[in-house]
């Protein structure tokens, strides 16, 4: 199990591009429980503070990973850390361990005998497809294909290609937009509207600075955010037809955690701040995209949006 943490000193500092100790233990029972496996690992962080370091590939001092059984918990990891690189642990938490470790549960039981073959199922899908858009890339190109209309009557299928800049890390959909983003540039794919009938498709780009971390979308929004900022992608509205398709960038403090979309709004959260991407309305339109910031006291131990 991979496990990340960001370091600081006893002056609250980050520990860039150092070495730190860690002790890791797996509690049975609860947050004081009895330790059935202990390591030791030596990490290496990043300019960010950030170590990652695998649970169960470091120096073993009591147990083995493969010794727990998984469904005898509920099970706790607590880390203890020496921000000097040593065995002097003055950093320590405790945490209970979720759902996804229990997965491995399934490896300490017997398998049972094979059952009859069901009927085969639907064919999988590879495609980056949203509303009435369809994007294939390769690591140069990003082609979308698209049907504009006339009347409220579609008209022939259109490809329409962009070239990529930097290396291809993904793609991701909302309802009406895809974006491809790169190492470098992320490319926003988009039909506006006129008198409720689709336009051509086209793309927006918006150059990234910083080191891309993920991109995330829900109903309306794409959100792809770097070390440094992130950028909300949108399709604003007039009398109820989309708008061209555009970016809204902001710039982030602290070191970035994690992103959380949910339906309508899609908010990323760093170390210090959150900040909170949205459309407001007027007589049902969707407006302008918008980032609204706060400031947030401690480090965030999680996020959850609405169903």
């Amino acid at each position: 199990m991979s496990f990340q943490a960001v370091v600081r000193d006893a002056a609250n500092e980050l520990v860039a591009n150092g070495t730190v100790g860690l002790r890791m233990s797996v509690l049975q029972g609860d947050a004081n429980g009895t330790p059935v496996f202990v390591e030791t690992h030596s990490g290496t962080t990043n300019m960010n503070g950030l170590v990652t370091v695998e649970l169960g590939g470091g120096t073993a001092v009591t147990g083995s990973m493969g010794g727990i059984d998984w469904g005898n918990g509920p099970y706790f990891l607590r880390t203890e850390t020496d921000p000097t690189g040593g065995t002097q642990y003055s950093i320590s938490g405790t945490k209970e361990l979720l759902s996804v470790p229990y997965a491995l549960h399934a490896a300490n039981n017997m398998q049972g005998p094979a059952g009859p073959e069901g009927p085969p199922g639907t064919p999988g899908c590879d495609m980056v497809r949203a509303g009435n858009l369809v994007v294939v890339y390769t690591p140069t190109n990003a082609y979308g294909f698209y049907q504009s209309e006339m009347s409220g009557s579609l008209n022939n299928g259109n490809w329409k290609v962009t070239s990529l800049e930097g290396d291809v890390i993904g793609a991701v959909a909302s309802e009406n937009t895809i974006v491809v983003y790169t190492t470098t540039h992320a490319y926003g794919l988009y039909q506006s509207q006129m008198s409720g009938s689709l336009n051509t498709g086209n793309w927006s780009v918006t150059t990234l600075e910083g080191n891309v971390i993920d991109a995330v979308s829900n109903k309306n929004q794409v959100v792809v955010y770097t070390s440094t900022n992130a950028y909300g992608f949108y399709q604003s509205q007039s009398s109820l037809n989309l708008n061209n398709g555009a970016w809204k960038v902001t710039s982030l403090e602290g070191i970035p955690m994690g992103a959380v979309p949910s339906r309508q709004q899609v908010v990323v959260y760093t170390t210090t701040h959150a900040y909170g991407f949205y459309q407001a309305q007027s007589s049902l339109s969707l407006n302008t995209g918008n980032w609204s910031v706060t400031s947030l006291a401690g480090t965030p131990e999680g996020a959850l949006p609405t169903r």
